[in-house]
């Protein structure tokens, strides 16, 4: 009763005040994993050894979150546990890039801003933060800002080592990771980087891309031949990826890229990167306009650096592993409004 009536009246109470409210009852719980998540953990588990038609042709279900699966960690500072998933190390979420990592960030929610589906009012949820396939997840504040960092395979590097460490820094006015150094003093991304969770572009996601990069990407796609060569069978699609800002407005920019290549043969495609020059509708400026900044010659790759603000973008030849490749650095000519050598 006194919960229902403190919520009841934390309807009516200024922002700031309610939201102390929501995290005083919060923290009752920090350490303990909501259920949502614990079931999700569980059923991830379990449902991998389904047999629809024999399910009882399985191992024991798990009915308890291993110890160490579901891990209370401190991302953005807010009062609330964020949650780690350290997946269990099986061939389940393991592979040649480590073990699935997946990270829940929390989300205070004004009053009568969410509420669940049977019509009660949410006080918190989480935003997935990370979720990809990592080495251990280094967490811990570095000068004022919590660093997320990891250790990847090593075809995410630009140098010979056999493994590479990338790491972001949680900004909350995006609500997600974004680029940064990482504690290794690495600080160049290859290509577009290693996302921290994936995004395919469908209904949900197109709304926040620029229309004129969607019109492209589906323009410039093309089909593959089967495996005799008579005819395209599968078609494949530019690829677009949202990077660091380039020209200083602080709006994320973009890299168009070649579709993947058919049979491996050459691509006859160069990257290209287009800049904001506005903010769109998105909740953080995502889906404004935007300009062809830059055209890549084929067979060149994009390197990014993060060590500056705004980033740096380096246009590099095709390098082979075990190889260290010299790129051009360009910069951003306001001007001109171009990247520019």
């Amino acid at each position: 009763m006194f919960l229902a009536l403190l919520t009841a009246a934390c309807t009516t109470l200024p922002l700031e005040v309610s939201q102390t409210v929501h995290r005083s009852l919060a923290a009752e719980t920090a350490q303990t994993p909501p259920a949502g998540l614990a079931w999700f953990v569980l059923n991830e588990i379990n449902s991998f050894y389904l047999n629809r038609e024999d399910p009882t042709d399985r191992p024991s279900l798990v009915t308890e979150v291993p110890t160490g699966v579901l891990v209370p960690v401190n991302v953005n500072n807010d009062g609330i546990s964020d949650w780690l998933i350290n997946w269990p190390e099986s061939s389940q979420f393991c592979g040649t890039g480590g073990c699935e990592r997946t990270l829940y960030v929390s989300k205070i929610f004004a009053p009568g801003e969410a509420s669940d589906v049977d019509g009660h009012e949410r006080t918190f949820g989480f935003v997935l933060a990370f979720d990809r396939q990592a080495g251990n997840l280094d967490i811990r504040e570095i000068n004022g800002e919590v660093r997320v960092e990891s250790s990847f395979h090593h075809l995410n590097c630009d140098d010979t080592r056999r493994d590479c460490r990338l790491a972001w820094g949680w900004d909350p006015k995006i609500e997600r990771l974004i680029e940064r150094p990482s504690s290794d003093g690495s600080h160049i991304i290859v290509s577009a980087g290693q996302r921290p969770v994936d995004i395919e572009i469908d209904a949900e996601t197109a709304e926040w891309v620029p229309s004129l990069l969607l019109e492209r990407r589906l323009a410039g796609g093309k089909g593959c031949p089967d495996a005799q060569g008579v005819q395209p069978t599968t078609r494949v699609d530019l690829l677009i990826n949202d990077i660091p800002d380039l020209n200083g407005d602080g709006i994320r920019d973009w890299i168009v890229g070649p579709p993947p290549i058919c049979d491996g043969g050459p691509s006859e495609y160069g990257f290209q990167v287009w800049v904001s020059t506005e903010r769109g509708p998105g909740p953080h400026g995502e889906g404004g306009a935007v300009s062809m900044a830059y055209q890549a010659l084929p067979n060149n790759w994009v390197h990014l650096d993060v060590a500056r603000e705004p980033a740096q973008l380096i246009v590099a030849p095709a390098c082979q592993y075990g190889n260290v490749c010299t790129g051009v650095p360009l910069h951003w000519n306001a001007s001109l409004t171009r990247l520019v050598e």
